[in-house]
C-alpha cells in the first residue's frame, strides 16, 4: 500500500505546540493516569449497571462498546495532522461531559416513568410484565433505533477519552513506552477502585467521581494542584449528595418500573433492593402444595440486580405457621431425613431457612455468598423478618459456597440449593453466559462428600426447557464417577408446574421411603418425574441408559455435564447449532448467546467500516505499514484471549467475578504499564522482541495447563491472600504482556509517526472482536481452549516482528 503524499505525511519529530507536551511530564502523567482511572472504572460501572437495566448479556458487550469508541477516537486522532496536548485536553473534557451525560440521563429515567418505559422495555422478558404498573402496552415500533440509542448514550464518552489517549500516544511518540506505562497504570487503578467506590456510593451516584476524574486531567497544567484537588472533591460531594437524595437510584425491579422501593444497597458484587409485593403476587408461589388452604404469611420481594429473585418472610407469621412450608415442594428432603442436619447453599431471604426450621429438631448451616442480602434480612428488614439467620437452630456463613463446602470438615443429612444460579445473577433471563459454578461436575463431587451415609442432596430448579434433564445428566455422571452400580435406585424427581425438585440420596431409597415420597406427592397433587408415573421420559433414559455418554450423543442439543473449565450449564447448543442460525435446538435459555452471536457480527461490520475502511481509502499506511497492523491487531486479540481467559479461571478462586475482575484487570495492566515503561531495555531490537513473544505464548500455554491445580476454592487463605497469591503469579506474566506493543511500534523508525494512530486503532479493534470472541470460544472449548487460543495469537505475532522495520 502507498504512503501519503509528503505534504500529509506528519513530522517525524515534535511539533513546537508538542514540545513540554505534559503528558510526558510527571504533572501531565498523573493527568493521564486520572484519565486512564476514569476510563476503566466508567466501564466496569457501566457492567453493574446494565445487570439492573437489562439482560446480562448487554453488560458483557460493554467491554466491545467501549473498545469501539476508544478505537473510533483514535481513527479521529489519524485524520489529525498534529495532535497535541490541546487535543488530549479536549478528549478528556468530552469523557467527563458524556460521562454525565449519561448520568443525568438515569436521573430523568429516575423521575420519568414513561421515559423508563421507552428507554428500558426493549430489554426486558415478556413474562416479566415491563413497567406494567405504568403503561398498559409497550410501544411496538422503533425498538432498534432506541437500543442504539441507549447503547450511543453509554458509549459516547469512550470516543472522547479515545481521542485524549491516542492524541497523547501520537503526540508524545518519542516517549511511547512512558505514555503508554500511564495510561496502563492508571487503568489498574481503576480497575482496583471500582469494587472500594461501590462499598461507599452507588453506581449511579459513581459516575459522578469518574466525571470529576476527567475534567481534573482536562485541566493539565492549566490549573493548580489546589484547583484540581477542588475538582476532584466536587465530583466526590455530588456522588454523595445523589446517594444522600436518592436522586440517580434506579426505580427498577424485576424488569418493571418500581416506584416504591423500600429499600436499596449497593455492594462491588450487585445491587440489592427490596419492594413490595403486587396484590396476588404471593398467593400461589411456585412449589406450593395447590392443596394447602392456610394463611400465607406477609411477604417482600427482593431483587438481586435486575431478577435475582426471593422474598422475605414476616418472621411471627412465619414461626407460628410451619405447615406453609411444610407443604412446598423444597420440604421433601426433610420430609424423609427428619430433625437433619442440613447444608443449605444460597439462602437468600430466608425461605429455605424457614422450610428447614418448620421441622423439629432441624439444625441449619446457611452459607449465604451476598452480604447486601444478609443486610436486607438480618439488618434492614430486623423487625419485619424476626432474623432468621440469628435463630439459635442455624448458623451463618457469609461466603462462596464451593469453597465452603471444600474447607468444611462436617458431614450433613440434608443439603439443599433452591433455585440458585451461581454467582452472576442471570439479568432478565438470560442464562447463556451465567458461568455457573454450583452445577458442575467438581461442585457435585463437593456435595458428595459432605453427605452423611444417609444423606441427601436436593437441588430445586426450574424445569422448562432443558434443565431439569441436565441437571439429571449431571448426577448420573457423579454417581457413575462414584462407582454406583445402579444409579436409578439414588435419584428422584418431583415436580410442581415449571419447577423440579431432584432428591439424590448417598445410599439407595428404600421402598418405604419411596412408598412415603409417593403419598405426599400425591397429597399434594405434585408430579413424580422420576420414576416417571407411567410410560417413558428423557429422565429416565438418562438415568437408566446402560452407557450415558452414547445416549446424551444422540440427543439434539447438549445435556454435557458442565465442568468448572466449561461451567455454562444452562448453554444447551452444540457448536453445529450455535454456526446455524435459526436453528430449532435453540431454546429459551440460549437466546442471549444467539444475541451475543448477532452482536459479535454487527460489531466486526462496525470495526471494518468505522475503523479499517478509513486506513483502505486514504492509503495512509507507511512503508512496511500491512505487517504493522496485522502485529498490532495481533497483540489487541492475544492480549484480550489471554486477560478474559484467565480472569474466568480465577473467578471460582477468587470467590466471585467482581474480585476476579479486581485483581486481574489491577495485575494485567499495572504489571503491563511497568513491562511498557522498561520496553527498551528488555526489548531494543527485533531479536529480543521475538524472545519476549515467545516467552509469553509458553506462559500463556502454561497457566492453561497449571491452573486448575494451582487455583482451587479449598485454599485456605482468605481473600486478601487469595488476591496476593493471584497478583504474585500473574505479575510476571502481565509484566511480559506490556512489552511487545510499544516495542513493535518503536521498531517502525521514522514511520512511526504516520502509522501510530491506526496501530492503536487496529489493536483497539481486535480487542472488540476478542472480548465478545473470548466468551464464544469459552461456550465451547472451555476457558483452556480461550487461553490456548491466546498463545497461539502471540506465537503468530512474534512471526511479523522481523517485518516490522528496522528502526528502533
Amino acid at each position: 500500500m502507498s504512503s501519503l503524499p509528503a505534504e500529509r505525511v506528519p513530522r517525524a519529530e515534535p511539533s513546537r505546540a508538542a514540545q513540554g507536551q505534559p503528558f510526558c511530564s510527571s504533572a501531565g502523567g498523573l493527568a493521564l493516569l486520572a484519565l486512564s482511572a476514569g476510563v476503566l472504572a466508567y466501564e466496569l460501572l457501566l457492567l453493574r449497571l446494565f445487570s439492573v437495566l437489562m439482560w446480562y448479556h448487554f453488560a458483557s458487550l460493554t467491554i466491545g462498546v467501549a473498545l469501539l469508541g476508544l478505537s473510533a477516537g483514535a481513527v479521529w486522532v489519524g485524520l489529525v495532522r498534529r495532535p497535541g496536548p490541546a487535543l488530549v485536553r479536549w478528549g478528556a473534557a468530552g469523557f467527563g461531559v458524556g460521562v454525565l451525560g449519561f448520568l443525568a440521563g438515569l436521573v430523568a429515567v429516575h423521575f420519568s416513568p414513561r421515559l423508563a418505559a421507552w428507554a428500558l422495555a426493549p430489554f426486558h422478558q415478556p413474562f416479566f410484565q415491563p413497567f406494567a404498573r405504568t403503561l398498559a402496552a409497550l410501544p411496538d415500533s422503533g425498538i432498534g433505533w432506541r437500543v442504539a440509542a441507549l447503547a450511543g448514550a453509554a458509549g459516547l464518552p469512550f470516543l472522547g477519552a479515545g481521542v485524549a489517549l491516542a492524541a497523547a500516544l501520537s503526540a508524545g511518540r518519542g516517549r511511547i513506552h512512558r505514555t503508554y506505562a500511564w495510561i496502563l497504570g492508571g487503568s489498574g487503578i481503576g480497575a482496583a477502585a471500582v469494587p472500594a467506590a461501590l462499598t461507599v456510593w452507588s453506581a449511579p451516584a459513581a459516575l459522578a467521581a469518574v466525571a470529576s476524574l476527567a475534567f481534573a486531567a482536562a485541566a493539565g497544567r492549566r490549573r493548580a494542584p489546589p484547583g484540581t484537588i477542588l475538582v476532584l472533591l466536587a465530583g466526590c460531594a455530588l456522588a454523595w449528595g445523589l446517594d444522600a437524595t436518592g436522586a440517580a437510584e434506579l426505580p427498577l425491579a424485576r424488569g418493571r418500573y418500581e416506584p416504591g422501593l423500600l429499600a436499596v444497597r449497593w455492594n462491588p458484587m450487585s445491587r440489592v433492593a427490596a419492594y413490595p409485593l403486587a396484590p396476588g403476587e404471593a398467593a400461589r408461589p411456585f412449589g406450593l402444595s395447590p392443596r394447602y388452604r392456610g394463611p400465607h404469611p406477609q411477604q417482600l420481594g427482593l431483587v438481586v440486580d435486575d431478577s435475582g429473585y426471593t422474598n422475605l418472610y414476616e418472621g411471627g407469621a412465619a414461626r407460628a405457621n410451619p405447615d406453609y412450608f411444610r407443604q412446598n415442594l423444597v420440604a421433601l428432603a426433610w420430609h424423609l431425613r427428619p430433625g437433619a442436619r442440613t447444608l443449605i447453599v444460597g439462602p437468600g431471604g430466608g425461605k429455605d431457612v424457614w422450610v428447614a426450621l418448620s421441622f423439629p429438631g432441624t439444625r441449619v448451616q446457611a452459607v449465604e455468598i451476598n452480604p447486601g442480602v444478609v443486610e436486607m434480612v438480618e439488618e434492614v428488614f430486623a423487625g419485619f423478618t424476626g432474623r432468621p439467620y440469628s435463630d439459635a437452630r442455624v448458623r451463618l456463613a457469609v461466603a462462596d459456597a464451593r469453597a465452603f463446602t471444600a474447607r468444611d470438615p462436617a458431614r450433613y443429612d440434608v443439603i439443599e440449593a433452591s433455585a440458585v444460579f451461581g454467582r452472576m445473577p442471570p439479568a432478565g433471563g438470560v442464562f447463556t453466559l451465567s458461568e455457573d459454578f454450583l452445577h458442575t461436575r467438581e461442585a457435585l463431587e463437593a456435595y458428595w462428600r459432605r453427605l452423611s451415609p444417609d444423606g441427601i442432596l436436593s437441588i430445586t430448579l426450574f424445569a422448562h426447557e432443558r434443565r431439569a434433564p441436565r441437571l439429571v445428566a449431571l448426577v448420573r455422571d457423579l454417581l457413575d464417577r462414584q462407582g454406583v452400580a445402579a444409579p436409578q435406585a439414588h435419584v428422584r424427581v418431583v415436580g410442581d408446574r415449571a419447577v423440579a425438585n431432584v432428591l439424590v440420596s448417598r445410599r439407595p431409597f428404600t421402598p418405604q421411603e419411596d412408598r412415603s415420597l409417593r403419598e405426599r406427592v400425591k397429597a399434594a397433587r405434585f408430579r413424580m418425574l422420576y420414576p416417571p408415573e407411567g410410560g417413558d421420559n428423557l429422565l429416565a433414559r438418562i438415568l437408566e441408559a446402560p452407557d450415558l455418554s452414547s445416549t446424551l450423543d444422540r440427543l439434539p442439543y447438549d445435556l454435557s455435564p458442565p465442568t468448572d473449565d466449561r461451567p455454562f450449564f444452562y448453554y444447551t447448543l452444540r457448536l453445529r447449532d450455535f454456526l446455524q442460525p435459526g436453528s430449532r435446538a435453540v431454546g429459551f435459555d440460549n437466546q442471549g448467546v444467539l444475541l451475543l452471536r448477532s452482536a459479535f457480527l454487527v460489531l466486526a461490520l462496525l470495526t471494518l467500516v468505522g475503523l479499517v475502511a478509513p486506513v483502505a481509502l486514504r492509503h495512509a499506511l507507511p512503508r512496511g505499514g500491512g505487517p504493522a497492523l496485522a502485529y498490532a491487531a495481533a497483540i489487541g486479540l492475544g492480549y484480550m484471549l489471554v486477560e478474559i481467559g484467565i480472569l474466568k479461571r480465577l473467578v471460582l478462586f477468587l470467590a466471585h467475578p467482581v474480585y476476579a475482575a479486581a485483581a486481574v484487570l489491577a495485575a494485567f495492566l499495572c504489571g503491563s504499564g511497568l513491562g511498557s515503561l522498561l520496553a527498551p531495555r528488555i526489548a531494543p531490537n527485533p531479536r529480543r522482541l521475538t524472545g519476549v513473544l515467545l516467552v509469553v505464548a509458553a506462559g500463556v500455554w502454561a497457566w492453561a495447563l497449571l491452573a486448575p491445580g494451582w487455583f482451587r476454592p479449598d485454599h485456605p487463605w482468605g481473600l486478601v491472600g487469595r488476591a496476593a497469591v493471584a497478583v504474585a503469579a500473574l505479575a510476571p506474566l502481565a509484566f511480559l504482556m506490556g512489552i511487545p506493543f510499544p516495542s513493535g511500534m518503536a521498531l517502525l523508525g521514522q514511520a512511526a509517526g504516520a502509522s501510530l494512530p491506526w496501530c492503536w486503532a487496529l489493536n483497539g479493534a481486535a480487542g472488540i472482536l476478542g472480548s465478545v470472541g473470548a466468551l464464544l470460544v469459552a461456550l465451547h472449548f472451555g476457558y483452556t481452549g480461550t487461553l490456548v487460543a491466546g498463545a497461539a495469537v502471540y506465537a503468530s505475532a512474534a512471526i511479523l516482528v522481523p517485518r516490522l522495520g528496522g528502526g528502533r
